[in-house]
């Protein structure tokens, strides 16, 4: 992926993510703010994010961006789309907003939209899907604002912290552009 692109919304932009962003996202994913909301509990290394840049982003198996808060020209999350299957035309979606000042107002909303209709039109996927546990109504609203659907919710699909937690599978499609 060129590493100039940058995909514009109304409040946000994203970036391809560099190996200069890796201590931003290592710090983002092992806030207490972040870690709670996401599946994998482990904290992250920035020589582990280094190596995730190095083999997986700038190889192309992964597909990773940097989000900005346009009004103030500052990283405040990222977004990725990763088990990219070119046989079946679909990837799974994620993000994060790390910093908690720009959580709410549509930045969510807009990392998702923004993210799936580049894999959509760019990627030549068909489907786009993201897991959300279901206690995190937040991150639900963005994506369904962002163009995704529910398609099921899945009981106890996920144990994290010795607890069961059920898990929303939602899906946008290419015919939903």
């Amino acid at each position: 992926m060129d590493a100039s692109l940058k995909i514009e919304g109304e409040k946000i932009f994203l970036t391809p993510m560099q190996i200069e962003d890796a201590e931003d996202f290592v710090r983002w994913r092992n806030s207490d703010f972040v870690m709670q909301r996401f599946f994998i509990k482990e904290p992250f290394t920035v020589e582990g994010q280094i190596k995730w840049i190095t083999n997986k982003v700038l190889t192309g198996e992964v597909v990773q961006f940097v989000a900005w808060d346009k009004a103030d020209n500052v990283k405040i999350g990222s977004t990725y789309l990763i088990n990219i299957d070119k046989a079946n035309k679909k990837c799974e979606y994620g993000m994060l907003i790390g910093e908690e000042k720009y959580v709410g107002g549509g930045r969510g909303t807009e990392m998702a939209r923004l993210t799936s209709d580049y894999a959509l039109q760019h990627m030549d996927m068909h489907k786009v899907y993201c897991r959300i546990m279901a206690d995190n109504p937040a991150s639900v609203r963005a994506c369904e604002k962002g163009g995704f659907e529910k398609e099921g919710l899945f009981k106890a699909d996920e144990w994290v912290d010795g607890q069961p937690k059920d898990v929303y599978f939602l899906g946008k499609f290419e015919y939903e552009k």
